[in-house]
């Protein structure tokens, strides 16, 4: 605002001076062909007057457009803290023509936009929270009813199967004793069938996030917690693998639970061995069981199972293997590529 005060200035100071100088050059011609004594002075005289008048004239017009100018400047820049706020109703009143009056309307146009996105924005959330409630709740009813189904095809069954040999039991103790004691050893092999099949329902039923801890410490904790309430034996060798992000650390927690209680479930093994390694940047998870292990290619109790692991790995980049035979257990492999890099940049 400074030079442009200064060039104006300038700019007044050279048009009132060639105006005045014009008219000085045609009251000497005037006098030219009517001689008058005095007349260079009188045209002096006559010059100054009209520069000065004209500098003032111009200079009282000027300086009124340019405080209209700075008035309208100052109410752009209050308009564009306004918006910033998040006042986005504001608008420009608009009175004039010319330049600014583009801007302005320019600017009116730019907040009617803003204030449509927002809104845009706003509702997009509110749909975005709506869905994500509406899927929270279909997993919460699709588990509970895998949970419904899982405990009528295994426990319900298992616990009326104990019903009936307790009961047979009761009648033949004295008239058959050694019946009695087949239909109770039975029950037992039941019941720790049973109880395995709860355990598995449970750990499934466990939060699937680590909460702050280490992938090593939470699968050091969750082996300790199996292992003092199983009859199975379990070994681990688990390292420490930095790098990890959290959704990946999440990820292999959630495989390793799931891994585990298929061997709870269904292979009847008394030993599991978890293993956590790194080798050649990528993460190495493996789970073996020594159970009955099944064919892969006819096997339907555990094939969703296997199929949610394998396409939870894929989530992630990994590569899931599964091998198992009949009687020789059940192994799998889990190989997820570690990128250090994008984490360390992430952070």
């Amino acid at each position: 605002m400074h030079n442009y005060r200064i060039r104006t200035a300038r700019f007044q100071l050279t048009v009132s001076f060639f105006s005045s100088l014009l008219l000085f050059a045609l009251v000497e011609l005037f006098f030219w062909f009517f001689p008058y004594e005095h007349s260079f002075v009188l045209s002096s005289l006559i010059f100054f007057t009209s520069f000065i008048v004209q500098f003032i004239l111009e200079t009282v017009a000027l300086t009124k457009d340019y405080r209209l100018l700075v008035d309208r400047i100052d109410s752009i820049d209050l308009f564009v803290k306004t918006l910033s706020s998040g006042k986005l109703s504001a608008r420009i009143k608009m009175d004039g023509s010319g330049a600014i009056n583009q801007i302005e309307q320019s600017l009116n146009e730019l907040a009617d936009k803003i204030d449509t996105q927002v809104k845009s924005l706003q509702r997009l959330v509110d749909e975005n929270v709506q869905m994500n409630v509406k899927i929270k709740n279909e997993a919460v009813t699709a588990e509970r009813q895998r949970l419904a189904r899982d405990l009528h095809d295994a426990v319900s069954q298992q616990l009326f199967a104990l019903s009936m040999l307790a009961s047979a039991a009761e009648k033949t103790i004295h008239s058959n004793p050694n019946r009695a004691a087949e239909n109770i050893a039975d029950v037992s092999d039941i019941a720790r069938k049973a109880q395995g099949e709860m355990r598995a329902l449970l750990l499934h039923l466990r939060p699937v996030r680590l909460n702050n801890e280490s992938l090593d410490r939470g699968l050091e904790r969750l082996i300790h917690e199996l292992d003092a309430k199983t009859t199975i034996q379990f070994e681990a060798s688990i390292d420490c693998v930095p790098g990890l992000s959290k959704g990946v650390e999440n990820h292999l927690f959630r495989l390793s639970q799931e891994a585990l209680s298929n061997a709870l479930r269904h292979s009847e093994a008394t030993k599991v061995t978890l293993s956590l390694h790194e080798r050649d940047q990528l993460v190495a998870l493996s789970v073996f069981d020594n159970g009955r292990g099944f064919d892969p290619n006819h096997e339907n109790v555990v094939s969703y199972g296997l199929k949610t692991m394998k396409e939870r790995a894929e989530e992630i980049g990994g590569h899931f293997m599964l091998t198992t035979h009949e009687g020789q257990g059940t192994s799998i492999h889990i190989r997820v590529p570690i990128h250090r890099g994008a984490e360390t940049d992430g952070r």
